[in-house]
């Protein structure tokens, strides 16, 4: 998808002792449709999003670590185009 002014990255996460974790859920062509996913995911709790092997909250070597049971943050933001001028 070509990133326009109106391109939103649709991101989850979760938060960890060792900090905050950000994904790359994909992109929606308007706020509108970027807002609807995150009240859509908000509503379900994320239950949707699964975590990325390589996160924490899948490897965290704390046997009763109350962060592995967290559902993750959903959010969006404007999508930054890489252009390059010549």
């Amino acid at each position: 998808m070509a990133k326009t002014p109106d391109t939103y990255e649709l991101i989850y996460g979760y938060v960890h002792c060792i900090g905050r974790t950000v994904y790359s859920a994909g992109f929606a062509e308007s706020r509108q449709t970027a807002e609807e996913w995150v009240h859509r995911h908000r509503e379900t709790n994320g239950s949707q999003l699964a975590a990325p092997k390589e996160d924490p909250v899948r490897w965290c070597p704390v046997r009763h670590c109350h962060m592995k049971r967290q559902r993750p943050w959903v959010d969006c933001r404007p999508a930054v185009s890489q252009a390059t001028t010549s």
